[in-house]
This record gives structure tokens, sequence and C-alpha cells, in this order.
């Protein structure tokens, strides 16, 4: 069995970034940080860090990318409420990570380069499995590398991650595997589900 992989971030897709993330700060009592555009994905986001590098990030469609539109990530041009949607991991090495997903039988898909545009000027970059590959409806996670790029969740918000569980109707298979693979367990559920609670200003918050 691996060591546990280390959780990145929590992405909340969304079909209108402004108005789910007024939602979210006045259920959490907190201040989203600005973020950026994603060039050729289709999207835009908003981050919460959640302290000990870790956030999370809502994201959804980006009106100044109209030509994305139909192949946005996460689909979110079909969504029509947010749902808590996928994972990201940091690995220990990138392809070894990727290779040990694939010889269970998972396949992400390519690494690629990603790139934040961000709202206040200048550009993240990173190392990413394709995220236009979606495995197990986002029970896989992605997989990032930031390389030199400063992470997104350094900083406090005030909020903090209490729990985060993944379901699934097959979870008695699944859950060995993804636990070989230094993954989360997979409890039993009527439906492909991640589910998140949090700590915040405001009391208990949980995103499904």
């Amino acid at each position: 069995m691996n060591e546990p992989l280390e959780l990145d971030h929590l992405l909340y897709a969304t079909p209108d970034v402004d108005a789910t993330v007024a939602d979210l700060e006045s259920r959490f009592g907190a201040t989203f940080r600005a973020g950026g555009r994603h060039p050729g994905w289709g999207t835009r986001n908003r981050i919460l860090p959640l302290g000990g590098r870790l956030y999370l990030e809502v994201i959804g469609p980006d009106e100044n990318q109209p030509d994305a539109a139909g192949n946005r990530i996460l689909g979110v041009d079909r969504l029509d409420e947010p749902r808590l949607a996928w994972w990201a991991v940091r690995p220990f090495l990138m392809p070894l990570t990727c290779g040990e997903f694939e010889a269970a039988g998972f396949i992400p898909g390519e690494v690629t380069e990603g790139r934040r545009e961000l709202d206040g000027g200048g550009t993240l970059a990173w190392r990413i499995t394709d995220p236009h590959v979606q495995v197990l409806d986002g029970l896989l996670p992605l997989v990032i590398d930031w390389e030199s790029s400063t992470h997104p969740g350094a900083d406090a918000s005030g909020v903090t991650l209490a729990d985060f569980r993944l379901e699934h109707p097959d979870h008695a298979r699944l859950s060995p595997i993804f636990r070989n693979l230094g993954l989360r367990d997979v409890g039993a559920g009527d439906a492909p589900a991640l589910i998140a609670t949090f700590d915040t200003p405001n009391g208990s918050v949980t995103l499904r």
C-alpha cells in the first residue's frame, strides 16, 4: 500500500462563478480570493485557501472565452447548479503516480501544462493530468505538480476542511484499490459523490 497522496484542492463546479461565490461567502462567513482565467479550458475561478497548502476552487465558464463553449472542462456549460465535481492530489513523482493509476486500470489522460492568468496580473503555471478526462465521475483525482509556482492555498481564511469523503455504489471493489494507490477510502452511496465538510466562522458547512 502506498503512502497517502496529499490532498491539493477541491473543485466546486458551477454555471455562474460570481453567484456561487456570493452564496458561499454568505454561508461560510469568509471572503474568497481573486482567481483568474484558464486559457484554452474555457473556465475561470475564485479561490478559498484552507491552510496547509489546500484550497477550495469555485470554477465555472469564462465568458471571455466564447470559442470554448460546449467544450469547457468539467462540463460547466451543461450544469444546472453547483456541485463538488473533482479533487486534486500532489504526487511524489508525476510519472510514478500516473503509472500506478494506469496499472490499476484507471487512465487519467496525458499530463499537460496548465496556466492561470491572474485577475491582478501575472500567471501561475503547473503540470496536471488532462482536465478533459474525468474517470469514475470525478472520484479518481486529478494529479497536479505546481513545480516552482506559489501554491494558492498558502494563506489562511478562517475556513478549514473538517472532512472529505468519496461515495460510490461499487465501493466494496473500489475502496481497496484506492487505498493501495494512496487515495481515500470509498464509502457506500447510491451514486458517485464527493462530500466535503468545512469548519467556518458560521459553523459547519457541507458541500456535495
